[in-house]
């Protein structure tokens, strides 16, 4: 089976100083990246959800559009996709087979790094008109960043998060995720970013020669925000999105602004795809509702940034009690997360069990950070979430995009 290939590498391989590694690998692999066109889009969240919207308005276009997306959210596959379709298993063996013939062994390759490869080389023998790429870890030297043939990047939100590896500070960390700027391809940046983080892609995309488009939150108008997604209106025209969140707006007009340059290339993207494609486009664990009576509602939160969206939104919310469901990985700042967080919920049940091997926090320490809280078992502690809710109230389940196994138990 290919999983137990792909757990022969590390999750994060010999450390890079360069993207030379990654770039000998598919040079022998006969690059076949260089005959693709790509969106590229990296920042610390907001990735997913832009790649989404993209990739479903280009689809609804007509162009045949590969999809990059990591981690993955059910299964392996679904990390590569093209027009909504995960790679088949078959392919994944096919793939991965001829790629095991050109690695010796000591190059230090990492798992993103292989399943990288696997997508270049499926999106190419599918002929793609286009492939709307996400970013790993960082961007500067994400194997990602090999691509010559960029047509759009894309920065969504950045802050703090991989502090170990991308830098301290935000200004570090953006310098990372503008790496993607390529000289002459224009890139824009999701609006409401730090103006330390701003100023660092704007020194980016000058010394590339990159046209930089940021969205004029001036034309932003909120009509509406729900469970079921947000209404607004941009520049004179309206949009809905499914998934919900305010964030989720301006995550949409960067979209927008990213796909005006896009159809240059790709003119038959309209008014219309862009449209459908923003109103249509969900991913999985992004503030997803999996049920009401109570409302449970699942979000990948799992750094300070991305809680403190899921706050805004909770705090909205009319249910009541709040009950969340916490855990959280070592390598996060479980911490800061919580406390963006915690003054809205009633009841916290605090779980470690939800991803074996990983490194997760130990559930009686994530208890000290709420006023309520109890440590659970991954088994049973949706059923007593819920039962602490009842009808009424609202379960939140965030802190790590692999607690994503309870929404099996939903």
């Amino acid at each position: 089976m290919y999983s137990d290939i792909l757990n022969s590498f590390t999750r994060s391989g010999k450390p890079v100083e360069d993207l030379s590694r990654f770039a000998r690998l598919m040079h022998t692999l006969g690059d076949p990246q260089d005959g693709l066109v790509f969106i590229h889009v990296a920042g610390t969240n907001g990735k997913g959800s832009a790649v989404r919207m993209l990739s479903e308005m280009l689809t609804r276009a007509g162009y045949r559009t590969g999809e990059f997306t990591s981690p993955y959210i059910v299964r392996y596959n679904d990390r590569i996709r093209i027009d909504g379709k995960d790679i088949p298993d078959e392919d994944i063996e096919r793939i991965l087979s001829r790629i095991m013939e050109n690695v010796t062994g000591d190059e230090g390759y990492s798992q993103f790094e292989i399943t990288n490869a696997i997508a270049f080389i499926w999106y190419a023998e599918q002929k793609c008109d286009a492939v709307v790429l996400e970013a790993g870890m960082g961007g500067l030297l994400d194997s990602t960043n090999i691509i010559t043939t960029g047509i759009c990047s894309v920065i969504m939100s950045i802050s703090l998060d991989h502090t170990s590896i991308l830098g301290d500070t935000v200004e570090k960390i953006a310098r990372q995720k503008a790496g993607i700027i390529k000289p002459g391809c224009p890139a824009v940046l999701y609006a409401p970013n730090p103006a330390e983080a701003a100023d660092v892609v704007r020194q980016a995309a000058q010394s590339c020669g990159s046209r930089l488009i940021i969205p004029d939150t001036a034309q932003i108008r909120e009509i509406s925000v729900s469970e079921d997604g947000c209404a607004f209106e941009y520049r004179g025209k309206v949009y809905t999105t499914a998934m919900t969140g305010r964030h989720q707006i301006y995550n949409a007009a960067a979209v927008i602004e990213a796909a005006d340059v896009i159809r240059e290339r790709l003119p038959r993207l309209t008014d219309e795809h862009i449209r459908a494609g923003i109103a249509s486009a969900r991913v999985p664990s992004r503030m997803q509702i999996l049920s009401h009576s109570p409302l449970v509602i699942c979000d990948g939160a799992h750094n300070p940034d991305a809680m403190r969206r899921l706050a805004e939104y909770v705090k909205t919310l009319p249910q009541s009690p709040k009950v969340m469901i916490y855990g959280q990985m070592t390598s996060k700042d479980y911490v800061t997360s919580a406390a963006e967080i915690a003054g809205y919920i009633d009841m916290a049940y605090c779980i470690d069990d939800f991803a074996p091997g990983q490194g997760t926090v130990k559930a009686e320490d994530l208890t000290a950070l709420f006023d309520n809280a109890q440590a659970a078992s991954s088994a049973d502690v949706l059923a007593r979430a819920k039962a602490y809710a009842g009808d009424g109230g609202a379960v939140i389940i965030a802190g790590s995009l692999y607690m994503r196994s309870l929404i099996n138990a939903e």
